[in-house]
C-alpha cells in the first residue's frame, strides 16, 4: 500500500502576537449567556477583550458579564454595553463597529448566545485568517448542540440566482466529508471572524435582508471586494436551531436571498435574472402540485415575492460601492444550475415511485423459497380467477351465439339495450340536451354513458376493430364474461383491510363472485350490477382505511372517486357509501375520521348536473341501468332474504343459507362493539331491509310528469342491488371472524368458508345462466343501417301489433341507455303513433310521406301482424318492399317531391325550394351537421325533430345564428341565398356545470393518484 499525505491541511497555532482579537457577545435576554461566556473564558486562545452586546434591557445580562469577568483572571475582561431593546443581532454590531476603539487590523469575533466554541476554535480561526492576507471572512463549522455529531452547517451555498441551497442537509452525520470545503460563498453571523476595517468598508449588514439574506449578502460583497471567504472545518461551534443559520428555513428567507441576487446582479443581468426567477419559480410551483407537494409548491411560489424592484434597488443603493472584481471572476463560488437538477428530478422520483424497504431483505419464507411458477399456480388470488372463469364458461352454455360473437356484436336480453352504439353516439347520449334514441327528447341523461363512452373508445382503436358492429356492445359483452373473474380478483385485494391471509382472501374471493345476486346480475343482463360486483369491494375497503390511523387523503379521494364511478352505475349503492362514511366519521376512533367526510360529499358532487334530476325525480336515486324490475319478481320475502333474487342465475336458498350461516359465525367470533365487524353488521341489516322493502317501492308512478310513458306494468328497484352489499357484509364478517381465530379451529374455519365459495360456484356453473342473453344482431337491413349512419340520418321504424294496438320504436343513428332504467317518456315519438295506425288499417293514404317528413325512411312489420297488414302497406303510397328480416317485413318510404335532384330517400335535413327538398347532409347526432349549402331565394332549412329540438340547437349560417320559425311542425329556418357554411350544433346541456364537473373529476383524479410512499402521503 502506498501512502500519500492528507490534503487536509493540518491546525495551526494562532501567532503569540498579533492584531488585537474582541469577542463580541451578542444577547437578548435568553438564556445561555453564561455558558457562552464560559466558553469563551475557556478557550486555547483567548480574545483580547470580551465585549457583551445586551439588547435585552435588563439587568441580569450584565450582572452574569460582571461574575464571569471576576472569576477569571485580571487580563480576562468583560465589557457589557446596553443597547434599544429589541434591536437585530447585525444592527447592534453594526452600531458598535461605528463607535468602537479598534486598529486597522484587530479583529472582531462574533458570537450570539446560543452557540458555544469549542476550546480550540479561535485559534484555529485565527489560523485559517492568517494563512493568506486575501482572506476577509472567515467561518467555523456549526453542529448540533444537544449533538455534536450531527451537522447544521459549513458554510452558506447558493445559486446565482439566490436559491440557497442545503449543503450539507441539517441532521447529516458529521463524519468529516466537508472537512475539505475552503472557500465558500457567504458564512453565518455566528462565529464569524473579520477584521473591524473590512466590516465597515462593507458597511454592516443590510436590514431588509433580514438574518440569513443579509449574511449572504456580506459574503456576496465581500467576494465581489476581492476579499475570500472561507471556513474553518477544523474550527467547530455547537449550535441551536435558529443559530448558525445556512438554510432558507421559511419563505421570507427564500425570498431575501433572492432580493440578494438581484441586488448584487449588474445592471444588465437584473432584468434576465428577475426573468430566470419568475419562470422558475412558477415552472417549479406547478411541478411540484403535479407531484402533489402542495406545501412544496407554495414556498416556490412565494418566491414571486421577492420580485419588488423597490425593496431590490434600495438595498443595492445602500450598499453600493466597493466592487473590485467582475461577479464572472467567482462564479466557481456558486451551486450549478445541473445540481439543482439533479437534485429536483432525484426528489420527483422520490415523490413518484416508493423508496424500497430492506428491512427483511435478507429473510426468505418457506413459501418464497418454492419456485415462482409453482407459487404463482397455487396462489389463491390466481385460483380464485381461474376457478370464476370455468363457471363463467359452464355457465354461459345456454347463452346464444359463440363466445367470440359477444364480444364482436355484443349481448342483448334481459334488461340489456344492444344498439349500433360508438364512443362518439354515447358521449353526446350522455352531455347533449337533446339526446336519446327515436326522435329523441330532453330529459335526463345517465351518467353511466359517458363511463362507457373511454372503453368504447379504445375497443374502437384497437387493431381490427373496424369489424365490429357495436363497439359499445361489445364492451358490455366483454364486460358480462369478465366481470366475475374480475370480481374475484376486486374482492382478494380488497379483503386485505380484513386479513393478510391469502387463503382466506382467496376463498372470500371466490364467495363473493359465484353467490348471492353475482350470478343473476350476468345471467339477466344487468348492467349497473356488473359494475359493482368490481366496484363495492374497493370502495368499501377505502372507507375502512379511512377509519384507520393510518388513514391519508389519497385513499380519500381515491374512495371519492371509486363512490362517483359506483354512484354512476348503482346510485342506491352510493347512498349506502355515503351513510357509511357518515357512520364512520361520526363514530370512529381513528384521528383521521374525518377523511371520511371526503368521499361522503366529494362522490356525488362528481355525477353533477344528475344531482338535480334525482331532486326533481327521485326515483333516479333507486334504481339504475339493469337495476329496475320490469313486471313482478318471482322471487319470495324468504328467497330474497336468503340472497336468492329470483329469475336466471339465480341459485337456490340454501346456498345462501350457508354463506349467512358462515358471516353470523364471523359475527360471533369478535368481541369488539367498535370495530368494522360491527360496520358489516350493520350494513348487512340496512341492506337486508333494502331488500325486503324493494317491492313495494313503485317507480312507475315517478318515473316522468308526462302521462305519455312506456307501458310496464309494476317497475320495482330490483332486489339484487342491494343484496350486494348484504352478501359483501356476510363475507366481510366471516373472514373477520376466522381472523381471530388460531390453530385448528383456523383451519376449520377457512375451509368451511372455502366450502361454501366452491359449492356456490359449483351450483352456478350446474344451474347456468339461462338462455335469457343471445349475441346481439342489427334488425335493420343493410341499406336502413347505411342510410342512418351517412348523410341521409333517416330513421326505421320497428311495429308490432298486438291484442290491445300496435307498439312501435324508432331507431336511428342516435344511442339511448344501453340497458333499461326507468320507464321513460315517449310523447315526442307519439307523434307519429296517428300515421302508424292509419298505415297500418289503410285509412289513410298519405301515411307514407306524412312518416317521411320525420325522417323515417323504413317500416319493419312483425309477421305477427297477420297477411292483410301486409297487403295494405304493398299497395301504400310511398312504400315499396324489401327483403323480410329477422322476423319482421320491410318498407322503404320513398322521399318526398317530384324534382329530378331529390334524395334517394328521406333525410334529417332538407332544403325545401318550392316545397322540393334537396338533401343537407348530416353529420352528427340529432341532425347536428358542419356542411356547405347552396340556397335560393325563398329556400328554408327543415329539420325532421319535434320542435322542441330549436331550444336546444343552435344553427348558424357564416356564423350568423338563425331562428326558427313560429308554429312549424319541425323546426324550420329561412336561408339566406347563395353559397354559405351551415352548422348545427346540439348544445351541451348544464355547459359551465359540466366543465366545473370536468375540472373536479380531473383534480381528484389527480389526487387520488398514489405518489410516493404511505409514509410519504401522510407527511403531506
Amino acid at each position: 500500500m502506498t501512502l500519500t499525505t492528507a490534503s487536509v491541511l493540518p491546525p495551526v497555532s494562532a501567532p503569540v502576537s498579533g492584531p488585537a482579537v474582541s469577542a463580541v457577545v451578542l444577547t437578548s435576554g435568553a438564556s445561555g449567556l453564561r455558558a457562552l461566556l464560559d466558553a469563551v473564558a475557556a478557550s486555547e486562545v483567548r480574545p483580547d477583550r470580551v465585549v457583551v452586546l445586551d439588547t435585552s434591557a435588563q439587568t441580569p445580562d450584565a450582572q452574569v458579564a460582571a461574575a464571569v469577568a471576576s472569576e477569571q483572571s485580571p487580563s480576562f475582561s468583560v465589557a457589557h454595553v446596553s443597547l434599544d431593546a429589541g434591536m437585530p443581532d447585525r444592527v447592534a454590531v453594526a452600531q458598535w463597529l461605528a463607535s468602537a476603539d479598534l486598529g486597522a487590523d484587530d479583529l472582531v469575533w462574533l458570537l450570539p448566545v446560543g452557540s458555544i466554541p469549542e476550546p480550540q476554535t479561535l485559534g484555529r480561526l485565527l489560523a485559517a485568517h492568517r494563512r493568506s492576507p486575501s482572506v476577509g471572512l472567515v467561518g467555523p463549522k456549526h453542529v448540533d448542540s444537544s449533538n455534536p455529531h450531527t451537522l447544521r452547517s459549513v458554510g452558506i451555498n447558493s445559486t446565482r440566482s439566490g436559491r440557497v441551497v442545503d449543503d450539507p442537509p441539517s441532521g447529516e452525520p458529521d463524519q468529516g466529508q466537508y472537512d475539505l470545503r475552503r472557500d465558500v460563498l457567504a458564512v453565518p453571523l455566528a462565529g464569524l471572524l473579520a477584521t473591524g476595517t473590512l466590516l465597515r468598508e462593507l458597511g454592516g449588514w443590510e436590514p431588509s435582508f433580514g438574518d440569513l439574506g443579509a449574511d449572504l449578502d456580506l459574503g456576496w460583497r465581500a467576494q465581489l471586494a476581492g476579499r475570500r471567504v472561507i471556513v474553518a472545518p477544523d474550527a467547530r461551534m455547537r449550535s441551536i436551531a435558529s443559530v448558525g443559520l445556512a438554510t432558507a428555513t421559511n419563505g421570507r428567507r427564500r425570498r431575501a436571498a433572492r432580493r440578494v441576487a438581484l441586488a448584487r446582479a449588474s445592471w444588465w443581468s437584473a432584468p434576465v435574472l428577475a426573468l430566470w426567477i419568475l419562470v422558475s419559480a412558477l415552472l417549479s410551483g406547478v411541478g411540484l402540485l403535479l407531484l402533489k407537494r402542495p406545501r412544496a409548491a407554495a414556498e416556490a411560489f412565494g418566491d414571486l415575492g421577492a420580485l419588488n424592484p423597490v425593496s431590490a434597488l434600495l438595498g443595492r443603493f445602500r450598499t453600493r460601492g466597493g466592487r473590485e472584481v467582475r461577479h464572472r471572476d467567482i462564479a466557481s463560488l456558486f451551486v450549478p444550475a445541473s445540481s439543482i437538477v439533479r437534485a429536483g428530478v432525484d426528489r420527483a422520483h422520490e415523490a413518484l415511485v416508493a423508496p424500497p424497504t430492506f428491512d427483511d431483505h435478507n429473510l426468505r419464507t418457506d413459501e418464497d423459497a418454492r419456485p415462482l411458477v409453482s407459487r404463482s399456480l397455487l396462489h389463491p388470488a390466481l385460483l380464485a380467477v381461474l376457478a370464476t372463469v370455468a363457471v363463467v364458461a359452464a355457465a354461459g352454455r345456454d347463452i346464444g351465439g359463440g363466445l367470440l360473437s359477444r364480444f364482436e356484436s355484443g349481448v342483448t336480453g334481459g334488461e340489456l339495450v344492444t344498439t349500433r352504439a360508438t364512443s362518439s353516439s354515447l358521449w353526446h347520449a350522455a352531455f347533449d340536451g337533446w339526446q336519446g334514441t327515436g326522435l329523441g327528447g330532453d330529459g335526463p341523461a345517465a351518467p353511466s354513458l359517458a363511463l362507457l363512452a373511454l372503453p368504447t373508445w379504445i375497443v374502437e382503436h384497437l387493431p381490427g376493430s373496424g369489424d365490429l358492429t357495436s363497439p359499445a356492445g361489445a364492451v358490455v359483452g366483454a364486460l358480462l364474461v369478465l366481470t366475475l373473474p374480475l370480481a374475484a380478483l376486486s374482492a382478494y385485494v380488497s379483503a386485505r383491510v380484513l386479513t393478510s391471509s391469502r387463503l382466506a382472501r382467496g376463498v372470500a374471493a371466490l364467495a363473493w363472485a359465484t353467490t348471492g345476486a353475482a350470478g343473476a346480475a350476468v345471467a339477466q343482463g344487468r348492467l349497473g350490477a356488473l359494475v359493482a360486483l368490481i366496484l363495492l369491494p374497493a370502495v368499501l375497503a377505502g372507507v375502512v382505511l379511512l377509519s384507520r390511523p393510518l388513514a391519508t387523503a389519497t385513499g380519500a379521494f381515491a374512495t371519492a372517486l371509486g363512490a362517483a364511478v359506483l354512484g354512476a352505475f348503482a346510485p342506491p349503492l352510493l347512498a349506502l357509501v355515503v351513510l357509511v362514511c357518515l357512520g364512520v366519521s361520526l363514530l370512529g376512533r381513528a384521528p383521521s375520521r374525518h377523511l371520511a367526510l371526503v368521499p361522503a360529499f366529494v362522490g356525488p358532487l362528481l355525477l353533477g348536473p344528475w344531482l338535480r334530476d334525482v331532486v326533481d325525480n327521485w326515483a333516479l336515486a333507486a334504481t339504475g341501468p339493469g337495476l329496475s324490475q320490469w313486471g313482478s319478481s318471482s322471487a319470495d320475502a324468504i328467497s330474497l332474504a336468503l340472497l336468492s333474487p329470483g329469475g336466471d342465475g339465480s341459485l337456490p336458498w340454501w346456498i345462501g343459507a350457508l354463506v349467512i350461516a358462515a358471516g353470523l359465525a364471523g359475527l360471533l367470533a369478535t368481541t369488539s362493539v367498535r370495530s368494522v365487524s360491527t360496520g358489516a353488521a350493520l350494513v348487512g341489516l340496512v341492506s337486508l331491509a333494502a331488500v325486503l322493502a324493494s317491492s313495494h317501492v313503485d317507480l312507475a308512478s315517478s318515473a316522468s310528469s308526462t302521462p305519455s310513458v312506456a307501458g310496464a306494468g309494476v317497475v320495482t328497484p330490483w332486489a339484487g342491488t342491494f343484496m350486494l352489499p348484504l352478501s359483501l357484509a356476510l363475507i366481510a364478517s366471516a373472514v373477520i371472524g376466522l381472523d381471530q381465530l388460531r390453530n385448528r379451529l383456523r383451519v376449520v374455519a377457512v375451509t368451511s368458508l372455502g366450502l361454501v365459495g366452491l359449492v356456490g360456484a359449483g351450483a352456478l356453473a350446474w344451474f347456468g345462466f339461462g338462455d335469457t342473453l343471445g349475441t346481439w344482431t342489427d334488425p335493420r337491413p343493410a341499406v336502413a343501417v347505411e342510410q342512418a349512419a351517412g348523410e341521409l340520418a333517416n330513421r326505421s321504424v320497428f311495429v308490432t301489433p298486438g291484442a290491445s294496438g300496435a307498439a312501435y320504436r324508432i331507431v336511428g343513428r342516435e344511442t339511448g341507455s344501453l340497458a333499461r332504467s326507468l320507464p321513460h317518456s315517449v310523447a315526442n315519438d307519439a307523434v307519429i303513433a296517428g300515421d302508424i295506425s292509419r298505415l297500418l288499417d289503410g285509412t289513410r293514404a298519405d301515411s307514407g310521406p306524412r312518416l317521411a317528413q320525420h325522417g323515417i325512411g323504413f317500416v319493419a312489420v312483425a309477421r305477427t301482424a297477420g297477411e292483410d297488414v301486409p297487403r295494405r302497406l304493398d299497395s301504400a303510397q310511398g312504400l315499396s318492399r324489401l327483403a323480410s328480416r329477422d322476423g319482421f317485413d320491410v318498407w322503404r318510404i320513398a322521399a318526398l317531391g317530384n324534382a329530378a335532384n331529390r334524395p334517394v330517400s328521406p333525410t334529417r335535413l332538407s332544403l325545401l325550394t318550392g316545397g322540393d327538398p334537396t338533401l343537407v347532409a348530416t353529420t352528427g347526432e340529432h341532425g347536428a351537421t358542419d356542411t356547405t349549402v347552396t340556397a335560393r331565394e325563398g329556400d328554408v332549412l327543415t329539420v325532421a325533430e319535434p320542435p322542441a329540438w330549436a331550444g336546444h340547437a343552435r344553427v348558424a349560417v357564416d356564423g350568423r345564428e338563425l331562428t326558427a320559425a313560429a308554429d312549424e311542425e319541425r323546426p324550420t329556418y329561412a336561408m339566406p341565398a347563395g353559397t354559405h357554411h351551415l352548422t348545427i350544433d346540439v348544445e351541451t346541456a348544464d355547459g359551465w356545470w359540466r366543465a366545473l364537473q370536468a375540472l373536479a373529476l380531473a383534480i381528484v383524479a389527480f389526487l387520488a393518484i398514489p405518489f410516493g410512499s404511505r409514509a410519504s402521503r401522510r407527511r403531506r
